[in-house]
């Protein structure tokens, strides 16, 4: 479901002796509050109970230009009061140089792996369970449309100074010396319509060393596809590799995607690499009942990190999330009931936690 926008333009003219250059700024912005109870229960089977009432840290602010060479403008900012955190979500520029060709640099989503499933207040659009998300590095980033408006396919150099720099040990705080990175990160996808169905075949790879180690590989490969038919919508997207947790990806708040890069041992060698599989099913119906329109979606989606012999962990998500519209009465609000389990396996050890939430988000998109 598109979001509802209501926009300010504000278009201004600047002229020269040579020329009149004509520009437009569109400013909007979206505010989530959740409010929802959460009970968890942690390893020792002791259940705690809360009740949140929260602004979302993705609430955001955003700005845009455009003019008459099709050259633009994008900046989005997340209003968040944790200084820990950075509150920049989008920045770049784009040149349409044809039809069939655009330029852009700056900061956001790469090419791979780019479909997320519909979950909004916990772990937001699945993150470390399930949604295989590179987050949004910098990059330059060169996009072919097909004609006919069948899809395209794009090719990022992507920042290689992100992602964790692998520890001697996971309790403490030693590294393995500088990262030490020659050459960018990768990242390939493709969009491609047929048959009713859009499919999205992506991949990244990105190689560095270390001053006091050796070299490590971090690569994934994925596939997304979504339709609809009538009433029903269907999306979902897989993915795998290797060092996830050692580039830049989106995958925390979770056991397996805190602990998602290589192991080395207290010299700095590499002992093991982490393999990396994540998944998620979203299948929704569309309804319409008196003012209302809203998709009820039903999820399911799992993440694992796995080095033989030393680590195997799960993280997994199942729930019903339900966007409704209320487009004839109140453009531009949103309410969102939500249920949520999500569960952390150690599978190692046969430990588990589990976090079960329930509420209502409301969003308010200008």
């Amino acid at each position: 479901m598109k979001y509802l926008y209501t926009k300010i333009t504000i278009t201004t003219i600047l002229s020269a002796s040579a020329f009149i250059t004509q520009a437009k700024s569109t400013i909007g912005g979206v505010v989530f509050t959740n409010s929802y109870v959460q009970q968890y229960t942690d390893v020792n089977g002791d259940t705690v109970t809360l009740t949140k009432l929260e602004v979302a840290d993705n609430s955001r602010f955003r700005v845009k230009w455009d003019n008459e060479d099709n050259v633009s403008m994008y900046i989005e900012m997340a209003l968040r009061d944790d200084e820990d955190k950075d509150s920049l979500r989008h920045a770049y520029g784009k040149w349409d140089i044809s039809e069939t060709s655009q330029l852009l640099a700056g900061q956001t989503s790469t090419p791979f792996a780019p479909l997320n499933p519909s979950v909004a207040m916990v772990h937001n659009s699945g993150q470390g369970y399930g949604n295989v998300s590179p987050s949004r590095p910098s990059q330059i980033r060169y996009t072919y449309k097909f004609l006919n408006r069948q899809g395209a396919l794009a090719v990022a150099l992507v920042d290689p100074n992100k992602g964790s720099t692998p520890s001697t040990n996971d309790d403490d705080e030693t590294v393995v010396g500088q990262r030490d990175g020659k050459m960018p990160r990768l990242d390939v996808g493709m969009a491609y319509s047929t048959f009713n169905w859009q499919i999205f075949p992506s991949f990244f790879y990105h190689d560095q060393s270390y001053t006091d180690g050796e070299n490590l590989t971090s690569y994934g490969v994925s596939l997304g596809g979504k339709t609809a038919s009538g009433p029903v919508v269907f999306s979902a997207e897989i993915g795998g590799g290797k060092n996830w947790g050692n580039t830049k990806m989106s995958l925390s708040g979770s056991e397996a995607g805190n602990n998602a890069g290589a192991i080395y041992d207290s010299e700095g060698h590499l002992v093991q690499d982490n393999d990396n599989l994540g998944y998620w099913i979203d299948a929704g119906y569309r309804f319409t009942y008196g003012e209302l329109q809203g998709v009820a979606h039903f999820i399911y989606g799992s993440m694992s990190s796995k080095a033989d012999g030393i680590r195997d962990l799960k993280s997994s998500m199942v729930g019903i999330s339900a966007p409704i519209d209320l487009p004839w009465i109140a453009r531009g609000l949103r309410i969102r009931p939500e249920l949520f389990r999500f569960k952390d396996e150690d599978r190692m050890n046969g430990t588990k936690t589990s976090s079960t939430i329930f509420g209502v988000q409301l969003q308010y998109t200008f």
